[in-house]
């Protein structure tokens, strides 16, 4: 524990040798509004973050939230969840293939992606405007979107974002169309990737059009591309995860009249690519698959906002509906050989398809004061409907016949005895469920002496969820069919579960001055529980439970805010104490079922560090690091001695350090015209896929390193750059499958793409 409080003790410090120095400087002039690319001081930032009436100076906000630009990220030829964790140390994300990703926030988290598994509720929000996108192991990626800004709230955000922010919230905040103005943007972008990749190329275009001055306006984007596959299959040669995405969005602000501001949106996405899999005992980024690997995401956001000035507060209503359909194929031969025919050859060529069809309907109404007196309110009502259908299935070609000659079933087959999707099928699942939350939320901040500003704030909810499930084939009946026998039972499964209950949340915030903020914050985060899929006993000799309960945590955290020299540097650090309850453990047994249990307490507890530089008028850097240690408080019963989870057995996927780093730097040539030099680089320290060795499904994640840089030239309106991202290769693999197979060459190791090279031209006009 000694080095815990070493952490909270230098925090501290470092707050009091901040506060002491910010006294003793002489005054300075009262700082710039702006500020930016050719000033001398940092660029104040706004957010939205504390969800009032009008933006608010991130510098002001109680809580750790990293704001990024999208050219940090644009100008290397990057842009996906991925590349927003890299700058964020205290994000991180898992992804196997498009569209299919963790996303991890402060070490909360227990198990990796399980693609089928549809009641693992998220820890991570993620939010397009005011409009919940989250799904856990499919977070979508959306390349269209025409970003302001990006948000990520690190820890419970409870209150204000309900259950799904339990880790923490991520918020894309999108451009709103200018009723004034005709302009509008062109960018393509060419690339190659080393090893086995090749060429990309994608092509971006933005307008924006003012159908009636002052009144209504038009923003239409659109984004097309090809990225190259960079996964070999020994046996084709060929590359096997190439990535073709199309997406458009309309957003159409109209200002009903001096009071009523309305906007509306629709974002259309069609994804299609493959798996990023690789086996560790082949050469490097190179799999074995007997069948193409294939993932394939459509999706439609539908939003509709309005904002109502009342006069003394401001009445907001978001609306949002979405519709998104997902499969997912994968190539089992390795499985499907051991577990049906004891591994010998020859390979059987089991094509394992999950398809998702998932609908959702969110409505939230916020109430938010708008007086420049010392009370500041939030009030608010959300309500949220949602439906889930997956089919799993697992056609094999040569299934039936193979079978009943091992097995002595002359003329078996899949579909007539043991009822699957059709022949040749030895697995066929459907789970489908049907979920409603509602939730009453306020939050109020009290300023007194005009340096201390008290808030409190609490989230009632209650959500139902209905379940059901029919697992049918060989492998999903709970009694399988026989000569004897010659129909199979199948697994079903209806439920449902209800769930209530309150988060507060507390802070107190300590304006030492106009530029810097000491505080403290202790807020209640909260998750769902859920139905487990039936596990046959027949197969694993386990009798799982049929549910599992909520869990919930408390994080308190400490943390300092700081601009100093004048506004040429930020300095901001905190730390947290976070206590979890009743976790939802997953459990995943030898036979590949799994179930979810509610087992033990975990804790996690750390320091993050933010800040920057402005070396001069022309030169930026920015530096951030965190380190986590979140650990099992007590060993873990979980009632089946494998699955066990030592005491003091570090949280999986979670790293102990990450930093960041990012420099640019302009370069005047003539007139207007200018160079620009940017760089990044990212550190990730190793996590491993289960909290110990003994509960088998453990393997190290290796450290990374990413090193991206770019060189632009401006002039008027024009942009054109040479960049390379991950220059060093030293970012390889994100996430690992545990072997468990003994004719499987390894571990499945998930690959993130190679070093890659471009040019990237920017026209506006």
């Amino acid at each position: 524990m000694g080095k815990h409080l070493i952490g909270h003790g230098a925090l501290v410090v470092l707050s009091l040798g901040v506060i002491c120095a910010a006294q003793a400087q002489v005054s300075a002039p009262a700082p710039q509004a702006g500020g930016g690319a050719n000033s001398e001081k940092i660029e104040r930032v706004e957010v939205t973050a504390t969800r009032a009436a009008n933006t608010v100076d991130v510098q002001k906000v109680p809580a750790a939230v990293t704001v990024l630009k999208p050219e940090s990220l644009a100008k290397f030829g990057l842009g996906n969840l991925s590349d927003i964790a890299s700058l964020v140390p205290a994000m991180s994300v898992q992804e196997q293939a498009p569209g299919v990703n963790n996303i991890t926030m402060r070490g909360l988290v227990v198990r990796g992606i399980v693609p089928s598994e549809i009641q693992d509720a998220s820890l991570v929000a993620v939010y397009v405007d005011d409009m919940p996108v989250t799904l856990k192991s499919g977070n979508p990626d959306l390349k269209v979107l025409d970003l302001e800004r990006i948000e990520v709230l690190q820890g419970p955000q409870g209150t204000l974002f309900g259950a799904g922010a339990m880790a923490g919230a991520v918020r894309q905040i999108t451009q709103k169309p200018d009723t004034n103005e005709l302009f509008g943007s062109v960018e393509a972008v060419g690339s190659r990737t080393s090893g086995f990749g090749g060429n990309n190329h994608n092509l971006r275009g933005m307008l924006n059009l003012p159908l009636k001055s002052e009144v209504l306006g038009l923003r239409l984007t659109g984004y097309t591309g090809n990225d190259s596959g960079y996964i070999r299959n020994a046996l084709t040669g060929a590359t096997t995860n190439a990535v073709s995405t199309n997406q458009g969005r309309a957003a159409m602000r109209l200002r009903a009249s001096a009071d009523l501001l309305v906007d509306a949106s629709v974002t259309a996405s069609n994804v299609k690519g493959g798996v990023n899999d690789a086996y560790a005992g082949l050469a490097p980024f190179t799999t074995i698959a007997l069948l193409p690997q294939t993932s394939n995401d459509n999706l439609q956001l539908y939003n509709l906002a309005l904002s109502y000035d009342l006069g003394r507060a401001q009445l907001v209503s978001s609306t949002s509906y979405l519709h998104r359909d997902t499969l997912y194929l994968t190539s089992a031969q390795y499985p499907a050989t051991a577990f049906i025919f004891g591994g010998k050859a020859p390979l059987m060529p089991a094509a394992y398809t999950i398809g998702n069809a998932v609908t959702d309907f969110a409505q939230e109404f916020r109430l938010n004061s708008k007086d420049a007196g010392p009370l500041k309110w939030t009030a608010g009502a959300f309500f949220e409907s949602g439906k889930r259908a997956t089919r799993q299935d697992e056609p094999t070609a040569g299934f039936d016949a193979r079978f009943a000659a091992t097995h002595n079933f002359p003329g078996y087959n899949s579909q007539s005895n043991d009822l699957a999707f059709g022949p040749d099928d030895f697995f066929s699942g459907l789970q489908h469920a049907k979920s409603r939350q509602a939730a009453l939320f306020a939050e109020a901040t009290y300023t007194v002496w005009d340096k201390l500003d008290l808030t409190a704030g609490l989230r009632l909810f209650r959500g139902t969820q209905d379940f059901d499930l029919r697992f049918t084939g060989l492998f999903g009946n709970l009694v399988g069919a026989s000569p004897a026998v010659p129909v199979g039972t199948p697994e079903e499964s209806r439920s449902s579960a209800t769930a209530q209950g309150a988060n507060p949340r507390f802070a107190a915030a300590y304006h030492v001055d106009a530029e810097h903020l000491l505080y403290a914050a202790a807020g209640k985060g909260f998750r769902y529980g859920g139905n487990n899929q039936p596990v046959p006993f027949n197969f694993c000799g386990v009798n799982a439970p049929s549910t599992f309960a909520p869990d919930s945590l408390w994080n308190y955290e400490l943390g300092s805010k700081n601009t100093l020299l004048d506004r040429r540097m930020t300095l901001n650090v905190s730390a947290y104490l976070i206590e979890w309850s009743d976790v939802q453990v997953f459990n995943k047994l030898p036979c590949t079922y799994y179930f979810t249990q509610n087992a033990g307490k975990l804790r996690s507890q750390g320091v993050e560090l933010e800040t920057a530089f402005k070396l001069t008028r022309r030169a930026s850097l920015g530096l951030s690091a965190s380190y986590n240690d979140a650990y099992a408080k007590h060993t873990v019963l979980t009632g089946i001695a494998a699955q066990n989870i030592p005491a003091g057995s570090r949280t999986p996927y979670a790293p102990h350090v990450a930093a960041s780093a990012t420099f640019s730097y302009a370069v005047p040539v003539r007139d207007t015209d200018e160079i620009g030099i940017s760089a990044s680089y990212a550190y990730r320290g190793k996590a491993y896929t289960n909290f110990a060795k003994e509960q088998g499904g453990y393997s190290e994640i290796p450290s990374s390193n990413t090193v991206n840089a770019t060189v632009t030239y401006k002039t008027r309106g024009y942009e054109l750059g040479l960049f390379g991202s991950n220059l060093s290769n030293g970012n390889k693999v994100n996430d690992v499958t545990t072997n468990g197979i003994a004719i499987q060459p390894g571990d499945t190791l998930f690959m993130a793409r190679p070093r890659t090279i471009g040019l990237r031209m920017k026209a506006r006009f």
